[in-house]
Parts: C-alpha cells; structure tokens; sequence
C-alpha cells in the first residue's frame, strides 16, 4: 500500500498519509508526489492549496513542522492545513467539558454567582439576585427567581428548557431577555429558549428539540 496517496479537488491538491506507513518514507514520497506536479504544472499566478490528511495519525508539532518545510521548498504550493480522523488529548477533554452533565441540588443564594462547566441539571432553587452560569445547557427542575444564563459565555448552540416564570432575566451566550418583558404566554417545565438562525432568542416546546437542535449528546458524571 502507497505511504502517500495524492488526490485534486478543486483548485487544491490533497495528500492523504497512510496510518500505517514509516513517517519518514511518507516524507519522502510527499517531497517525490510536489516535484512531479511541479513538473508537470504550467506557471500559477496564485499558490496552489495542499491539504494534509494525516487519516488515523495524530501528527506532533515536529512531524507538521518537517512537511510544512517540505511544502515551503516549493514556491507554487502554499500548506493549507491539516485534517485527521483523530482528536489530541486536549480537544478530547474539551469535547466532554462541554456535553458533561452537572446536577445541582443546593439552594443557591442571594448574590451568589455559580459556575458550571458543561450542561447543568438545575434541582436547586434559585434566590432573587443569584445568578447561575453554565457553558452548555440549563435544564430548570426547580423554582427560579434570580438569573439563568447557558451558554456562557459566548456559546449560541446552548439550549434552556423549564419553568422560568418566576426567573428576573434568561441569558444565552450574549443575549439577554427580562422575563417580565416577555409577550404574556405560560411558561412551564416544557419550555424551550434558543438562539434561532438569525440570532434571535426564540420561545417553544422541548417536544421539539430533535428537530430545532439535533444529535445533543450529554455524559453523565
């Protein structure tokens, strides 16, 4: 099997590296693969784009550093980026902060602001002047009046769903609605708030998640 398969899309080039290949002859057939489509490619005014598909390889710093080098000895092609089918470690851990599942069940108090990490199940009341954030989702179960805000800070992907009667304001990511403002309708544990597609914060039922917001994943702690 090819340490390096080279594929056009467009007006870019793909390299796609073999998982299982040597590194170093991968190198090698990369620098043999640009050689000949230097040869064979008429003058360009514009750098031609090369993709790197390490496939099931997760390249460290100094393997990207040695085929960007390569890449650079040839001045009509210009390294795009790289693409895989892995995640690094850190990227991994970020992807389960954000879908963790946090329970809360303490009363959280006047002036207190509380963080959480992830997506949180709200089982504990919420005073007049709290103010409770959480990075992904806010499921109310609990009698709210001070502030809820998902997706914090800047997240608009975020859902809240509950009963925010009582609740003084309702944030997503950066926008901000007081509940007394709101147009009179009933409020109760199956309200859904959203950000909508023209970045509008939107009212409607959790019956309709799938279709509003599909594939959320939640791991539970």
């Amino acid at each position: 099997m090819k340490s390096v398969t080279l594929k056009g899309k467009g007006n870019k080039y793909f390299l796609e590296l073999n998982s299982d290949a040597d590194f170093s002859e991968s190198l090698t057939e990369i620098k043999k693969m640009l050689q000949q489509l230097v040869n064979s490619t008429s003058q360009h005014s514009q750098k031609i784009p090369i993709v790197i598909d390490s496939q099931n390889r997760l390249l460290t710093s100094d393997q990207f550093t040695e085929i960007k080098t390569i890449i650079s000895e040839f001045a009509i092609f210009e390294l795009q980026h790289v693409v895989s089918n892995v995640f690094s470690r850190q990227k991994v851990e970020q992807l389960l902060d954000k879908n963790f599942l946090n329970i809360e069940t303490k009363i959280i108090r006047s002036g207190k602001v509380v963080d959480y990490q992830g997506n949180l199940l709200l089982l504990g009341n919420v005073h007049k002047g709290a103010i409770v954030r959480a990075t992904g989702d806010i499921y109310i179960g609990s009698h709210v009046e001070g502030i809820v805000h998902a997706g914090f800070p800047n997240y608009s992907g975020a859902i809240l769903t509950g009963d925010i009667s009582h609740a003084s304001q309702i944030r997503i990511s950066d926008l901000i609605q007081i509940v007394a403002d709101m147009e009179e309708q009933t409020f109760n544990n199956n309200s859904l708030f959203y950000i909508n597609d023209l970045h509008v914060l939107t009212q409607d039922n959790i019956s309709n998640l799938h279709e509003i917001k599909p594939r959320r994943e939640i791991i539970l702690g």
